[in-house]
C-alpha cells in the first residue's frame, strides 16, 4: 500500500507549490478536531505539516521565504489590530497589566531554562518547549531566525509543536478549576468588570422631546451639552417646518428636537428639554424636508478622523447621528475616530446626501481593497526595526527579529492610523484575510521542515518534553490568573482575560467569554497580549544564548 503512495511523494517532493496546499488542506481538515472540548483550530496546519514531513523523511521541504513571508503577514496585521486599543489601556490600566504579563514570561523562562538545563536538552529544542508551552507563534519564528542558517533552525518547531497542545489545554482546566473552587457567580463577575469598564454602550434609540425648557429659548444647539450626554440631535421641528439640527440651529419654547441616544441618555436629554412626545408623528415622520441614509466611510481622505473634524454640518449640512462597527450600534461623539468599514447614519437635507456620500466614499468595493504602499512602509520598517541587534553586558546580545520588529512598527502605526497622506489601517476584511494566510504559511513551511526531526525528539525524551512544557504552562497560567486576583484586586472576569493574553492564546479569549456571558475580557486580552507577545519574542532568543547558542 505505501509502494503505491511513492509516485505521490515523489511528486511532492518534487513540487513545492502542490506540498503547501495539500498541507494547508489537511490541516483544515483536522482544524475541525476538538481537544477538551476546544477546537484545534488553525494550529492543525501545523500538525498537518508535521506528519507529512515524518512521511517525506526529509523531502519535503518548503522554500524559507515563504516561512518568512507568512510570519511577516501574521505579525504585522495582529499589530495594526490591536495597537488602537493597546496605547489606549496602556495609559488606562494596562502598566499594571502588563507588568503581571512580563513576570508570567520571566517566571516561564526561568522554569523552562532551569529543568531545560537539568535534563540536557538542546538551546533550540528548549526555546521550542518555551514558545509552545506559551502558545506564542511569533516567538517560534524569532527562535527559528535566531537559528537560520544552521542545522538547528527547525529544531524548535518540534519542541514547540509537542507543548503546544497542553499549552492550550492546561490553562483551561486551571481557570475552571479556579472557578469552581471560588464558587465565582460569573454574571455578577461580568457586571463588576464591566463595570470598571466604563458605563455600558446601550442600544440606540430615539425620542421626540418638545422644548419647555425656559433657558433653552434662544439658544444654538451648539451652545447645548448633547455630546456630553452621549445624545446626537437630528431634526428640529417649528410647527410645520423641519430642519436638520445643525450646531447652529436656534430653539424656540414649543419646537420638538428628535433625539438619539441610549435609554439613559435619553432620559437626561428630556430633562434638560421637556417630556417627551407620546402617540403623535414627530419630525422624522416625513422624508419630504429631511431625510436620512446609511454611507460606508471608505474614502481614505476621512478615515482616521475625528467625526467633529470632518464638519458634515458646515459641509453639507448634515448631522450622523448613529454609527454601526461591524455587528454594533452605537451613538458617536464629536471625539468618535471614523475607520474604513464604519457605517454612518447621516441626516440631511434630501439633496445633500449625495455629496456627503461622494465625501465619505460609500463604496464597498474600496473596502475590501489594500493599500500596498503603506502596506509595504510598514513591513519594511518593522524589517529594518527588527534587523538591530542590542548589545547586552557578557557578550550577550538579541534583535527583536523579523517577528518583534514587525509587531512593534506595526502597533506604533495602528496607533497612529495616518500619517499625511498614508493610511496604515488595513480594512479589517483584509486584515483577516493576511493574518489567516500568514499564519497558514508558516505554520506549513515550519511543521513540513521539522518533520524530520519530530520522530527522533518525541522518541527519545517525549515524555520529559511533555512534563517540561506542562510544568511551563502550568507555572504561568497560575502566575497570570492568581496574580491578576489577589495581587490587582481584579475580579474573575477580568482576571480570565489577563489569563488569555499573557498566554496571547484567542482559545482561552473565547473560553473566557462565553463563560463570563460578556465581551468584558476582551478589554484586558488586549490590555496585556502586545507586552506578552514582545517579551516572550525576547525570552525565546535569550534562551537560546543562555542555554549555550552562540
Amino acid at each position: 500500500m505505501l509502494a503505491l503512495l511513492d509516485p505521490l511523494r515523489q511528486l511532492l517532493a518534487a513540487s513545492p507549490l502542490a506540498l503547501l496546499f495539500l498541507t494547508i488542506g489537511l490541516g483544515y481538515l483536522i482544524s475541525h478536531l476538538r481537544l477538551a472540548g476546544v477546537p484545534v483550530g488553525i494550529a492543525a496546519v501545523l500538525f498537518a505539516g508535521l506528519l507529512l514531513g515524518v512521511w517525506g523523511e526529509g523531502a519535503f521541504v518548503l522554500p524559507e521565504f515563504v516561512l518568512q513571508l507568512g510570519l511577516l503577514l501574521f505579525v504585522y496585521m495582529i499589530g495594526l489590530q490591536s495597537g488602537p486599543a493597546f496605547f489606549r489601556l496602556l495609559r488606562r490600566r494596562g502598566l499594571a497589566l502588563g507588568g503581571l504579563a512580563l513576570l508570567a514570561v520571566a517566571v516561564a523562562g526561568a522554569l523552562t531554562w532551569g529543568l531545560a538545563g537539568a535534563a540536557g536538552l538542546s538551546p533550540a529544542l528548549a526555546a521550542g518547549l518555551f514558545c509552545g508551552a506559551t502558545t506564542n507563534t511569533p516567538a517560534l519564528a524569532a527562535a527559528s531566525e535566531a537559528l537560520r542558517g544552521t542545522t538547528l533552525a527547525l529544531v524548535p518547531t518540534v519542541g514547540y509543536s509537542i507543548a503546544y497542545p497542553l499549552g492550550v489545554a492546561v490553562p483551561l482546566l486551571v481557570a475552571e478549576l479556579a472557578l469552581r473552587l471560588a464558587r465565582a457567580d460569573m454574571p455578577a463577575e461580568a457586571r463588576l468588570a464591566e463595570a470598571e469598564l466604563g458605563p455600558p454602550t446601550e442600544e440606540p434609540g430615539a425620542s421626540n422631546l418638545r422644548v419647555e425648557n425656559p433657558a433653552l429659548a434662544g439658544r444654538l444647539l451648539g451652545e447645548l451639552p448633547f455630546d456630553e450626554m452621549a445624545v446626537r440631535v437630528s431634526r428640529v421641528q417649528h410647527g410645520e417646518d423641519v430642519k436638520v439640527a445643525t450646531p447652529d440651529a436656534r430653539l424656540a419654547l414649543g419646537d420638538v428636537v428628535h433625539v438619539v441616544g441610549g435609554p439613559h441618555a435619553l432620559a437626561r436629554a428630556a430633562l434638560l428639554v421637556g417630556r417627551p412626545i407620546e402617540g403623535a408623528p414627530g419630525p422624522e415622520a416625513s422624508r419630504d424636508q429631511v431625510d436620512f441614509r446609511r454611507i460606508f466611510v471608505s474614502s481614505p481622505a476621512v478615515v482616521g478622523q475625528r467625526l467633529g473634524d470632518l464638519a458634515l454640518a458646515t459641509r453639507f449640512g448634515a448631522v450622523a447621528t448613529r454609527l454601526r462597527r461591524g455587528d454594533r450600534d452605537f451613538v458617536p461623539t464629536d471625539d468618535t475616530v471614523v475607520e474604513r468599514g464604519d457605517r454612518l447614519r447621516v441626516v440631511a437635507r434630501p439633496a445633500a446626501l449625495p455629496g456627503v456620500a461622494a465625501y465619505l466614499g460609500d463604496s464597498v468595493r474600496a473596502l475590501g481593497e489594500t493599500d500596498f504602499l503603506s502596506l509595504s512602509l510598514g513591513l519594511v520598517a518593522g524589517m529594518a526595526l527588527g534587523a538591530v541587534h542590542v548589545p547586552l553586558p557578557g557578550g550577550f546580545g538579541f534583535s527583536l527579529g523579523l517577528a518583534g520588529g514587525a509587531l512593534l512598527v506595526s502597533l506604533v502605526l495602528g496607533a497612529l492610523g495616518r500619517s499625511g497622506p498614508i493610511d496604515w489601517h488595513i480594512p479589517s476584511t483584509a486584515n483577516a484575510a493576511f493574518r489567516q494566510l500568514g499564519l497558514v504559511l508558516f505554520f506549513a513551511a515550519a511543521g513540513l521542515g521539522a518533520g524530520s526531526h519530530f520522530v527522533a525528539a518525541a522518541a527519545a525524551q517525549g515524555l520529559v518534553l511533555l512534563a517540561i512544557g506542562a510544568a511551563v504552562t502550568l507555572a504561568s497560567a497560575v502566575v497570570l490568573l492568581f496574580g491578576a486576583r489577589h495581587l490587582l484586586g481584579a475580579d474573575w472576569v477580568t482576571a480570565s482575560g489577563v489569563l488569555a493574553g499573557g498566554q496571547t492564546q484567542p482559545a482561552l479569549l473565547a473560553y473566557a467569554g462565553e463563560r463570563a456571558g460578556s465581551e468584558a475580557p476582551n478589554d484586558a486580552y488586549v490590555a496585556v497580549m502586545p507586552a506578552a507577545m514582545i517579551a516572550k519574542i525576547l525570552v525565546a532568543q535569550l534562551l537560546l544564548t543562555a542555554l549555550g547558542v552562540s
